[in-house]
């Protein structure tokens, strides 16, 4: 059995949600170069790395979806 697939709350008025394999996030996710975080089951992920280590963890074997939240960094004072 495989990975779960990502399910992807965008972030927008609308929640916007998106589908995709952990692979497609490799290149989906502008990996540190976008002013987003990606929250993944409510822990902060940085590269895609973490994100298959994540997602291939024990307690995640034979779920669907995992939820990721895309939260944009705000610059401000």
């Amino acid at each position: 059995m495989g990975l779960p697939k990502l399910r992807i709350r965008l972030p927008s008025d609308h929640q916007a949600q998106d589908v995709c394999s952990v692979e497609e996030a490799r290149y989906r996710f502008n990996w540190g170069r976008d002013p987003f975080l990606v929250v993944v089951e409510g822990h902060h992920v940085r590269s895609f790395e973490e994100l298959r280590d994540l997602a291939g963890q024990e307690r995640f074997k034979g779920r669907e979806f995992l939820e990721v939240e895309i939260h944009p960094l705000l610059a401000g004072g």
